[in-house]
C-alpha cells in the first residue's frame, strides 16, 4: 500500500474513531445534566479536564519514541512497503526494549505526582451536593487509569511508528464506544462520577491488551527478538523528549485549565455552558488534525529518506483541508448559535455569540498552527517549547484579571491572546523554515484559498441563517450547515484531491452511469 493510501486509511479510520467518539460523547453530556445534579456534572468535566492534563506527564516520552521508531523504520527506505533491513530490525527491538523499562517507572510516577497533584487543589472545593469522598474515590481511580495509559503507551509507539497508523484507531474506537456506552448506563442507573471513572479505567486496562496483540500478530519478527538496553539507540531522546514534553506543558496549560478558573470564580455549576461551547469546537479541530495525525509517521520516513519535496506537499495538503474543515465547521457553529446547544443540551446552555468566535478564531489560528509543527516535529526537530510555555503562563496570568473584566469572554479571550502573541506566530515562522516551504508558496497556496473559503462560507452561511431566524432550532441547525457542508465539499475537491485523482474517480463515475 502507497503511502498516500496508508494516509487515507489512517484518517478515515481517525475520522470514524473521532466521530463515534464525538457522538457518543454528545450523547453523554444530556444524559448527565439529566440525571445528575449540576455540580456533579461540573465536578466529572473538571475531573474529566484533569485527566486530560495528566496526559502530559508522560514527559513526551510517546511521541518520541515513536518518531525514533519511524526514523527507524525509514533506514530501509522511503516506502512503507520496503521489508525492514536486519539493522532497522536491530534498532526497533532495542527501542522497544528501552520503551518497556522506561514506560513501567513512568506509570509509577504519572499515578504518584497526578494523585498528590489532586490532593493540592480538590481539597479546597466548596461543594454542596456531591460528597468530597467519591470526588476522592473518582480522582484515585483516574489517577490510575492515567498510569496503566503510560504503560501501554510502548505499543501504540510501535504500531504507529512502524506505519499501521489507522488500526490503533479502530480497535480504541471500539473500546472506547462500550466504555462511553456503559457510562451511559452508568449514569441512566443511578450511578455518579465513581461509576464513571471506574468504568473509564476498565476501558484502559482493556485498551492495553488488545493493542499488544495486536502488535504481535502484526510483527511476528520483533517479537521473536530480543531487544536490549542500547545507550545509542536512546541518545538525543531525553532532550528532545523534554522539549516536546514542554510544548505539550504549555499546550495543557492554555487550553485545559479553564475549569479550575471557573470552578475557583463563578461555582462548578458554570462550567457546562463554557465547556459546551468549548467542546464543540474543539471537536471541529480534532476532526480537522486527523490527515496531520495521519501523515506524522510517514513524514518521518520519508525525511529519513531524503524525499523532502514529498513532505512538503504533504504538509500543504494537511493544511489546505485541515484549514477548510475548521473554517467551514466553525462557521456552521457560529451561525447555527443557539439553535446547536438548545437542540444539543436544552435551553439557558448557550454560552453567547462573541464567545463562540473566539472559541472559532482560535482553533482556526490553532489548526495552522498543529498541521506545521506536526510536519516540523516528524522531522525530529522541537523548537517550539519556549514559546508554547510562555504561552501556557501567560494564559494563567491573564486568565483572572480577564474574567474579573469580561466574565467567561474574558477567559477565553485570555487563551485567543495567549496563543496569539506567542505559539502561532513562531510556530508558523520557524516550522514553514525548518520544512524548506517558501511564504510565497504558502500565500499562494494556502492562505489565498483559505480566505475564498471563509469568505463563500460566511456569506451562505449568513443568508441561510437571516432566512430561517423565525425556523424551530432543529430545522435552523440542519439548513445553516448544508452550505458549510457544501463549500467543504468543493473546497477539498479542487485543493486536497490533485488533478490525476479527479480524473481517475470522474472517469469512474462516468463508467459506471454507462
Amino acid at each position: 500500500m502507497s503511502t498516500s493510501r496508508r494516509i487515507v486509511f489512517a484518517a478515515a479510520s481517525h475520522w470514524f474513531s473521532r466521530g463515534v467518539t464525538i457522538v457518543l460523547g454528545l450523547l453523554l453530556m444530556p444524559i448527565l445534566l439529566g440525571h445528575l445534579p449540576k455540580e456533579e456534572v461540573g465536578i466529572w468535566l473538571l475531573l474529566g479536564q484533569s485527566w486530560a492534563v495528566l496526559g502530559v506527564l508522560d514527559l513526551g516520552f510517546g511521541v518520541t519514541l515513536t518518531r525514533r521508531i519511524a526514523l527507524a523504520k525509514g533506514k530501509s527506505g522511503g516506502n512503507p512497503d520496503t521489508p525492514l533491513t536486519p539493522e532497522s530490525l536491530e534498532e526497533i527491538a532495542d527501542l522497544v526494549a528501552a520503551g518497556r523499562r522506561i514506560s513501567r517507572w513512568m506509570a509509577v510516577g504519572v499515578f504518584l505526582i497526578s494523585w498528590s497533584l489532586g490532593f493540592i487543589y480538590l481539597r479546597n472545593l466548596d461543594l454542596h451536593s456531591t460528597s468530597h469522598a467519591a470526588v476522592w474515590i473518582a480522582w484515585t481511580i483516574l489517577c490510575a487509569s492515567q498510569g496503566l495509559t503510560v504503560w501501554a503507551t510502548i505499543w501504540t509507539c510501535l504500531l504507529q511508528g512502524l506505519g499501521y497508523v489507522g488500526w490503533d484507531a479502530l480497535l480504541v474506537t471500539a473500546i472506547n464506544g462500550l466504555v462511553l456506552l456503559g457510562q451511559i448506563m452508568a449514569v441512566l442507573l443511578g450511578g455518579g462520577v465513581v461509576s464513571l471513572a471506574s468504568i473509564a479505567t476498565v476501558g484502559v486496562m482493556a485498551q492495553r491488551l488488545i493493542i499488544r496483540g495486536f502488535a504481535a500478530r502484526r510483527t511476528p519478527e520483533l517479537f521473536a527478538l530480543k531487544g536490549r538496553w542500547n545507550p545509542a539507540v536512546v541518545q538525543g531522546m531525553p532532550g528532545l523528549a523534554l522539549r516536546a514534553w514542554l510544548s505539550s506543558l504549555g499546550t495543557v496549560l492554555v487550553f485545559n485549565t479553564d475549569g479550575f478558573f471557573i470552578a475557583s470564580a463563578e461555582g462548578a455549576e458554570n462550567i457546562p455552558a463554557f465547556r459546551a461551547a468549548f467542546l464543540v469546537v474543539l471537536n471541529v479541530h480534532m476532526l480537522a488534525t486527523v490527515l496531520s495525525q495521519s501523515s506524522f509517521v510517514f513524514i518521518s520516513q520519508l525525511w529519513q529518506a531524503g524525499q523532502h519535496e514529498e513532505v512538503r506537499a504533504i504538509v500543504q495538503r494537511n493544511l489546505r483541508l485541515g484549514l477548510g474543515f475548521m473554517i467551514c465547521g466553525g462557521t456552521a457553529i457560529f451561525f447555527a448559535g443557539e439553535s446547536l446547544f438548545n437542540v444539543w443540551l436544552g435551553p439557558s446552555n448557550y454560552v453567547g455569540p462573541v464567545t463562540v468566535a473566539v472559541f472559532v478564531l482560535l482553533f482556526i489560528l490553532e489548526q495552522q498552527a498543529f498541521i506545521i509543527s506536526t510536519g516540523c516535529r516528524a522531522t525530529d526537530y522541537e523548537p517550539f517549547a519556549a514559546w508554547m510555555m510562555v504561552g501556557g503562563l501567560l494564559k494563567l496570568l491573564l486568565a483572572f484579571p480577564m474574567m474579573q473584566w469580561l466574565g467567561l469572554l474574558g477567559l477565553a479571550l485570555a487563551t485567543l491572546i495567549a496563543q496569539l502573541t506567542t505559539a502561532h506566530w513562531f510556530v508558523t515562522q520557524h516550522g514553514l523554515a525548518r520544512l524548506g516551504y517558501p511564504w510565497s508558496r504558502y500565500i499562494k497556496s494556502v492562505l489565498l484559498p483559505s480566505v475564498m473559503i471563509f469568505c463563500t462560507a460566511v456569506g451562505l452561511c449568513w443568508m441561510v441563517a437571516r432566512m430561517t431566524s423565525a425556523a424551530s432550532d432543529i430545522v435552523r441547525l440542519i439548513l445553516v450547515s448544508v452550505p458549510a457542508g457544501v463549500v467543504l465539499l468543493i473546497s477539498f475537491w479542487f485543493l486536497a484531491v490533485n488533478q490525476n485523482v479527479r480524473h481517475r474517480i470522474l472517469s469512474r463515475l462516468m463508467f459506471s452511469n454507462v
